[in-house]
């Protein structure tokens, strides 16, 4: 902030001093204005949702339109509005202050037993709508593995986010899904990664140092809580990862209560000595420069610190895709793990054989040479890697070829030395061998002749002429 004199001088030092100080008190004052004004929203939005339990409005769930007479909360099955702007700069302050957060999103689930008919996920929340009511006016703590009883049932809080949270009037209620079912066994692993390392220690100090007092802890607290288990998910307890491998009964998601028999044990996934993990060349930035394991590379494997990898597996992060091309020892699966050396040198081009995913690779690599190479031929066609890796995973995957009647009417010959084509061909070009004589080949209607082993595993999979392209099946059956 500047003032000219009428002269067109520059401004006396005192004068400009003035005016930036009274700028800088509007300044600090204009933020104080809009600070109390933001906690008087804050505080109105928290009794007006507290208010409102006598007019809340008309319950909906996700395939049902129309109002419910019930005054149920709204509730959405798939999906739901965003939170205001408001209710977020509430959370925000709440979380400073160190006070419960309002809960965006509660999932509840009747236990064992369906008190409503199938389906009827609007039924639910009617039948819940006085009790979270109550709890909304009451400012009770909601959390996840929290048990409701209403009307002689039982409901369990399948997850609240934030996990400890007070209802609010924008709060999203989700009841759709199966009752959810006592666990009678659960079996956990405790996972082991670079960070931590693994373990020799015996499996039942992991279930009295951390399972146990984990969820002894919840059944304890003097509250009605449960733990829920979601099968092949990862659970952190205290300093350790365990991750839920099974349980019955068999489904994903299931309440671990005192009756619940668990097993503990190590993760057996052995560790990587070496392993070689390298970048796609057409996928790398080429407008700034970057380095690949630090600013790729690692940033994905800390964030994926359980990965099991195989050699072939791929995966991409922040635009970049990546292969793993070798590994030491050659196992099927493992981890990378504190002495795993990781090496990333070099590039890929992008050609079928690198983007196949490593089960069709398995498949290819039992078609022989010739047969391989042509399949990932890319050469005579325009359409680019995009188009001819459709084809290939499309021709391995399910057989869109020949039957064998029809490729039996091919033409089925022993090659004799002394009797060589017109166009001298003496190689099959799908095993890349020369033909022996007695050996048993096929003349397709193109005249190009192959070993009928080799042909016939071909014409199996795809109706054209390796070689020309002519459609075998049109000229066999004449159409």
């Amino acid at each position: 902030v500047c003032s000219a004199s009428s002269g067109g001088g520059a401004p006396s030092a005192p004068s400009s001093n003035r005016a930036v100080t009274a700028m800088d008190e509007y300044r600090e004052a204009q933020r104080q204005k809009w600070l109390v004004a933001q906690t008087e929203k804050q505080g109105s939005s928290v009794s007006s949702g507290a208010a409102a339990s006598s007019a809340a409005a008309p319950g909906q769930t996700g395939g049902a339109a129309g109002s419910s007479s019930s005054n149920a909360p709204a509730a959405s099955s798939s999906s739901s509005a965003p939170l205001s702007s408001s209710a977020a700069a509430g959370d925000t302050s709440a979380a400073q202050r160190g006070e419960p957060l309002v809960a965006r999103r509660v999932h509840i689930l009747p236990v064992e037993t369906d008190p409503v008919e199938r389906g009827n996920d609007k039924g639910r929340l009617e039948l819940l709508a006085p009790e979270l009511r109550r709890k909304r006016e009451a400012q009770e703590i909601i959390k996840t593995g929290g048990y409701m009883r209403v009307s002689g049932h039982d409901f369990i809080v399948v997850e609240a986010e934030p996990d400890e949270s007070l209802l609010a009037k924008d709060t999203d209620y989700y009841v759709d899904g199966e009752p959810i079912k006592r666990f009678g066994k659960v079996h956990l692993v405790c996972l082991w990664d670079f960070e931590s390392g693994s373990s020799a220690r015996d499996s039942n100090e992991l279930f009295s140092e951390y399972v146990s007092p984990y969820f002894r802890s919840k059944l304890d607290s003097g509250e009605d809580m449960a733990g829920i288990i979601h099968v092949n998910k990862v659970i952190k307890i205290f300093d350790r990862d365990f991750q839920v491998m099974a349980a019955e009964p068999a489904t994903d998601l299931g309440i671990m209560d005192a009756n619940t028999m668990v097993f503990v044990d190590w993760d057996g996934t052995p560790e990587f000595e070496k392993i070689h993990i390298v970048p796609f060349q057409d996928t790398l930035p080429n407008a700034y420069e970057f380095d690949v394991f630090n600013d790729y590379l690692k940033p994905y494997l800390t964030r994926n610190k359980h990965l099991r990898l195989s050699v072939n597996d791929q995966f991409t992060y922040q635009g970049v895709q990546f292969k793993v091309v070798c590994t030491v020892p050659e196992r099927q699966s493992g981890r990378i793990g504190r002495n795993t050396t990781v090496y990333c040198e070099g590039v890929l081009h992008p050609s079928l054989r690198n983007l196949l995913p490593a089960e069709l690779l398995e498949q290819l690599s039992h078609l022989p040479p010739g047969l391989q190479m042509l399949l990932l031929n890319t050469e005579a066609l325009a359409g680019g890697y995009e188009e001819r890796l459709i084809e290939v995973q499309e021709m391995l995957s399910r057989r869109r070829g020949l039957n064998n009647e029809t490729i039996d009417r091919v033409e089925k010959f022993r090659w004799d030395d002394q009797n060589v084509p017109p166009d001298g061909q003496t190689q099959c070009m799908v095993c890349l061998c020369d033909f022996s004589s007695g050996e048993e080949v096929r003349r397709l209607p193109c005249t190009h002749v192959f070993h009928a082993s080799c042909i016939d595993e071909w014409l199996r999979r795809c109706t054209d002429c390796p070689i020309c392209k002519a459609n075998v099946d049109r000229a066999v059956r004449q159409y």
